[in-house]
């Protein structure tokens, strides 16, 4: 995706509440605000243009949350509010896995599978001006909420596939993910979820998934051995880039992912799934959707 003017708001507005969470001196919130909006600046300056892949907004989202942790010293700071996230999903996970095994059509199981993958991306904190629901709004959520986009088509595309890699996002909406995959295993398909290898906003990494339980749902969980928001392919281990490379389809979750994702899809050569809730404005108007909706998308290669 590329940048639109108010990311730049975003970008500035979203690192300044981490260090109003994290710093209580004043002198250093303005020193390190400074140094943002000089990041920020320095970067701009660097772009031919807002099409610049240096100014992918995830790119600069993650230059900028490198910098709070370095300067803080805290190689993790949403650790806590994470694992938090992921204690709580698990209290309802196995209500909605028991009411979805009951549904008889795989079809249906997997429509609705869906749309709880979508409701977890909801539980984000990463968003300027967004504020998530409560987790225990979830089951009712489920009842509302309206998918625009592919569903049909990627319905298809999943009962097609063998092997299928999802690109995780938030921790509290990947046990969510579990759902998802724990249906695509019932249908007979590998299902392998990437996660981080440190740590970015609340997003999901290695050490995570034990809380998670992820290993109980996926057939694999691998981790792409950077902190970067979404699998920057000069970053990630070799073998991500061969999982990506064998799989018949990826799923990416979140906004971050689409940012990134959608500039590099023609170099996977093959179906990508976007699955993500537009909680900002730009995510909304590029991919053509009112704001705040549930988005499931094809790739523009397939």
């Amino acid at each position: 995706m590329k940048l639109y003017a108010e990311c730049i708001a975003c970008q500035i507005n979203i690192r300044l509440k981490d260090i109003e969470k994290l710093i209580y001196d004043e002198d250093k919130r303005v020193e390190m605000i400074k140094n943002i909006v000089e990041k920020v600046s320095n970067r701009l300056k660097n772009c031919r243009d807002r099409y610049d892949s240096l100014c992918i907004p995830t790119v600069i989202a993650t230059d900028l949350f490198r910098y709070i942790k370095h300067t803080t010293g805290l190689s993790d700071p949403y650790r806590e509010l994470k694992k938090r996230a992921n204690e709580e999903a698990l209290k309802i996970y196995r209500e909605i896995k028991q009411i979805i095994e009951s549904i008889p059509s795989p079809i249906d199981r997997l429509r609705i599978a869906i749309k709880i993958s979508l409701i977890g991306n909801t539980l984000d904190t990463g968003v300027a001006g967004y504020t998530p629901p409560d987790i225990n709004d979830i089951k009712n959520l489920a009842n509302s909420l309206e998918i625009y986009g592919d569903i049909d088509p990627i319905i298809n595309i999943f009962m097609n596939a063998n092997d299928v890699a999802i690109l995780m996002d938030n921790s509290g909406e990947a046990v969510f993910d579990k759902i998802l995959a724990d249906v695509l295993k019932y249908m007979g398909k590998k299902v392998i979820a990437v996660v981080k290898g440190g740590a970015f906003q609340n997003d999901i990494t290695i050490e995570d998934t034990v809380d998670a339980n992820l290993h109980e749902s996926f057939d694999r969980v691998i981790d792409t051995c950077s902190d970067a928001s979404s699998i920057f392919l000069d970053e990630v281990k070799p073998e991500v880039i061969e999982i990506l490379n064998n799989v018949d389809v990826v799923v990416a979750k979140g906004m971050a992912n689409y940012e990134y994702i959608t500039e590099i899809e023609n170099m996977l050569k093959k179906p990508v799934v976007y699955m993500l809730v537009a909680k900002c404005r730009p995510i909304a108007r590029d991919i053509g959707v009112p704001l705040g909706k549930a988005v499931v998308k094809i790739g523009n290669n397939f």
